[in-house]
């Protein structure tokens, strides 16, 4: 959580100019996604008709009025670290707003909303010339609990917001020059909403090591120095129906995804019915991560 929590601040302080968060950017050996198959990815959203929707995460937001999209942001990052909507003003300045999202399956031991805010405010004031406005508070988006905190700094005011969705620590940080603009900007986040159109998979961890596990294929490409994280999608049969290599080279994602799609598993069992589960697991180089190959 530490290393997330450095990740979310680091986006946090400097949300204003996004090509220092593009200074993340490995290379462009490295592909930012590929679809396996219809089922939506983290980094699949788009913007159409001034609302950002992202099917995986069944998400809707309607941008505040003159808002459009800025520039991409960078690739996922090996822990499961992206940035999924750029939104900013097309004329007057008026504020950024930047959407990012964990993956809890690989930032360790999972903390929930009140520790990650807290863990976050403590990060933030340690860092020279900033303040905290606004202790974390709870606060309801899109009907499920959040955790906002407000601080400010080199004369820009920004707020911190903190929600869960599917295994994934959501984020939303909004940067004005103005403690009136930010409070505009956050009450616009009372429209966003999770339109509950699918029933997403449970959320395992650890789901693809141990004796849930029936038969496991080794890809052919592992040679990399760093992790290689990965989301598999496994049906209520116990076959993997979806895998999402979240960061690889071209070669060593096709190796992977061809690996895991043989991988077959014991249907998990929730009320005594079979059910669709999603999981991590880690490849590649040695991490403290569990369920590594």
């Amino acid at each position: 959580m530490r290393r997330l929590l450095l990740h979310l601040g680091a986006v946090a302080c400097l949300a204003g100019s996004l090509a220092v968060v593009l200074a993340w950017r490995y290379g462009e050996t490295f592909l930012p996604f590929a679809v396996t198959s219809a089922i939506p990815n983290p980094q699949d959203g788009k913007v159409a008709s001034d609302v950002y929707t992202n099917a995986y995460f069944d998400l809707a937001y309607p941008l505040p009025q003159g808002f459009a999209e800025g520039l991409q942001g960078p690739d996922p990052s090996e822990s499961g670290y992206y940035v999924l909507g750029n939104f900013v003003p097309r004329t007057a300045p008026g504020g950024t707003i930047l959407v990012s999202a964990q993956d809890m399956f690989f930032a360790g031991p999972h903390r929930d909303l009140a520790a990650a805010a807290s863990e976050f405010r403590e990060t933030i004031a340690q860092v020279d010339g900033m303040s905290i406005d606004r202790e974390p508070s709870e606060m309801t988006i899109g009907n499920r609990p959040a955790q906002r905190v407000d601080f400010s700094g080199v004369g820009l005011y920004r707020a911190m917001i903190f929600m869960e969705a599917r295994c994934h620590l959501l984020g939303v940080t909004l940067t004005t020059g103005s403690p009136e603009q930010r409070d505009a900007l956050a009450q616009s986040l009372d429209r966003l909403s999770f339109t509950g159109r699918r029933a997403a998979p449970a959320c395992v961890s650890d789901y693809a090591a141990g004796e849930q596990v029936l038969r496991k294929v080794v890809p052919t490409e592992l040679n990399s120095p760093t992790p290689i994280p990965a989301r598999i999608i496994i049906g209520s049969d116990g076959a993997v129906k979806h895998v999402h290599v979240i960061r690889a080279t071209e070669t060593q994602r096709k190796s992977i995804t061809d690996a895991l799609r043989q991988w077959t598993f014991k249907p998990h069992i929730i009320a005594g019915q079979p059910v669709e589960v999603e999981t991590g697991l880690v490849l590649g180089a040695r991490s403290r991560l569990s369920g590594d190959l």
